[in-house]
């Protein structure tokens, strides 16, 4: 399965001291229905078939929700029943060996309260890391708060996601803003609740608001580090902005449009980018999104889909024969492709911000097993079991063209690094916050639209700070 960053944002770690009259395995289902993103049992005072069977109910949970359940320690018990991954600390079996155990795609966590044990865990191959207490905890007596700086060290010192750990309640949590972690650990702060699914959805608005602004450093380090090549087939007006946007951020463009170079193509291509703008591209579209079934993401961009029912045909062909990854367009475009009706006026309507955008994301996600992303004056990002905001931006990005287009290539570099719904909302801030930038620059300039253009490329290339 594989440790995606989104898995990091929520981590129910589980504690029977506060059943009060439920099984262990309903109290997780309430905090996955609130939104818990990854689950640990940890049950020190379990063992054996107690401990196996426990493990067995609550993992048949985390499937239903699509889950990753994670085993406290027990390296054995989560190969035995077939555990996404584990957690150990210092004094328990080294990362190293529960990789050789569990195998390459098993998730590993490791507890870390240092910068040495941070980058040895990560060199031994952990996946995250759990570093604290950020504040007094109950579940451990002798646990001693982590100082803010040094945590903030800890995060910086490795590639790899840092989840915080220790006394974080709906009450103290936003204390933590600013810091660099992927995610938070909560225990008590979960389990303790009368009503855990209430509490667990409290955590989850604030845990991904907190977390979503580091994610774009993260990921975009990640874009820089492996140069992802990224296959777009787009409209004519656009190309040029899609190759450069690419180019700035540490991607690498390849613009291959011929219907028998496709397979060469998705070859060597790390994400596929489908713009329905290039209609006269749709046998090209095609040939490559099924040769892209190896893997690699797939981004349609359904652009004037809101107001061409030929388009939108084919773009629900395309959708049903190869399966992508991220469909991305305007609120609009995203109603047109979940309700298959004309919604708009043409491709830049400004008007066809529907007040449902957040629904027609989801209902789209659901219907095709795609991240939908919904732009506009709030971005929504749907995966069909969470839903991600993004706000920011500026007006000034309708005003020029090519900017929707542009998001939509950079979402095949990020893809190709985090294939993730966080990851989609990390690059919508990103293109968000650079366009903000970029506004910024051009206000002091005294410029327009084509220095807005020009600075808006500045900014996704880090000129403009």
């Amino acid at each position: 399965m594989g440790l995606k960053l989104e898995d990091c944002i929520l981590y129910a770690v589980t504690d029977t001291s506060w059943l009060r009259g439920q099984t262990l395995a309903q109290q997780v289902e309430a905090a996955l229905r609130g939104g818990a993103t990854m689950v640990q049992l940890r049950e020190k005072e379990l063992e054996g078939e107690a401990l196996e069977q426990e493990a067995r109910e609550i993992l048949a949970v985390c499937r239903k929700y699509g889950v990753p359940l994670l085993i406290n320690d027990d390296v054995m018990l989560a190969k035995k029943i077939g555990a996404e991954g584990v957690h150990v600390g210092q004094s328990d079996m080294a990362a190293a060996e529960a990789r050789s155990i569990l195998g390459p795609d098993a998730i590993i966590g490791v507890t870390a309260r240092t910068v040495e044990q941070a980058q040895a865990a990560e060199k031994a191959g952990a996946d995250y890391l759990g570093s604290g207490a950020v504040f007094g905890t109950s579940t451990k007596k002798d646990a001693k708060p982590l100082d803010p700086a040094y945590f903030q060290q800890i995060c910086e010192s490795v590639s790899i996601p840092v989840v915080v750990i220790g006394g974080i309640t709906a009450n103290n949590i936003r204390q933590l803003e600013g810091r660099k972690m992927s995610g938070f650990a909560i225990v008590s702060g979960i389990f303790a609740a009368r009503d855990i699914e209430a509490q667990t959805k409290k955590l989850w608005k604030a845990a991904q608001e907190l977390c979503l602004p580091g994610g774009p450093e993260r990921l975009r380090a990640l874009v820089e580090k492996r140069r992802p090549v990224v296959q777009c087939i787009t409209n004519i007006v656009t190309v040029n902005d899609c190759a450069n946007a690419l180019l700035a951020i540490g991607g690498s463009p390849t613009m291959a449009h011929h219907p028998e170079e496709m397979a060469d193509f998705a070859a060597v291509s790390d994400a596929l980018v489908c713009n329905m703008g290039a209609t006269e591209s749709l046998d090209a579209m095609m040939a490559a999104g099924m040769a892209s079934k190896r893997g690699r993401p797939v981004v349609i961009d359904p652009v004037g889909c809101a107001s061409s029912a030929f388009r939108r045909g084919k773009c629900l062909e395309l959708i049903k024969a190869v399966q992508p990854s991220c469909i991305r367009g305007n609120a609009a475009e995203i109603k047109a492709l979940a309700t298959d009706h004309n919604t708009g006026r043409g491709v830049d309507d400004l008007e066809a911000e529907t007040p449902d955008a957040a629904r027609s994301a989801m209902d789209l996600a659901r219907k095709t097993g795609a991240i939908v992303v919904a732009s506009g004056e709030t971005d929504y990002i749907a995966d069909g079991i969470r839903l991600y905001e993004v706000k920011g931006g500026t007006a000034w990005m309708s005003r020029v063209t090519g900017t929707g287009c542009m998001l939509s290539s950079l979402l095949g570099a990020f893809l190709a690094v985090e294939n993730s719904a966080l990851s989609a909302a990390a690059c919508c801030a990103m293109m968000n916050t650079c366009a903000e930038k970029a506004l910024a620059e051009t206000a002091g300039r005294q410029g327009g639209t084509g220095t807005f253009h020009i600075c808006l490329m500045d900014a996704l290339s880090g000129r403009i700070q």
